[in-house]
């Protein structure tokens, strides 16, 4: 369990949430493609697909490596990403609950200005 406090803490570009605002704005619907996305490259065990969503940001940060291992420690300790509901959308941040085969999760994602991922952090379901 100590290992997955460490993956669902794992910070990959810091930021805050607070307030909501309404998630059907264009930005939103982008969001919502990209988390799908991340959600069926991460049940069918393809980092390499997701690492090609991610922007420089996020790269700086994480190695290929890493989304790899990160990736196969995820879904081994949590099993299949089952489903995801849109929670909140604040400063270009969304925000879902990830309900996953053991455990819910609150899953951010956001991105750059070219529409790669910048934030991609999951954390103990709020």
């Amino acid at each position: 369990m100590k290992r997955l406090a460490f993956l669902i803490c794992f910070g990959l570009v810091s930021f805050a949430v607070s307030a909501q605002t309404p998630a059907a704005s264009p930005e939103a619907t982008k969001l919502d493609s990209l988390a799908r996305l991340s959600q069926q490259f991460l049940n069918n065990n393809q980092p390499d697909s997701l690492y090609a969503l991610m922007g420089p940001a996020f790269k700086q940060q994480i190695s290929p490596e890493k989304l790899r291992e990160v990736m196969s420690q995820i879904a081994g300790q949590l099993g299949k990403w089952v489903s995801m509901e849109s929670r909140s959308v604040k400063d270009g941040i969304a925000r879902y609950k990830a309900t996953f085969a053991l455990a819910p999760l609150d899953f951010y994602i956001s991105q750059d200005k070219q529409g790669k991922i910048e934030t991609f952090l999951f954390k103990p379901l709020e």
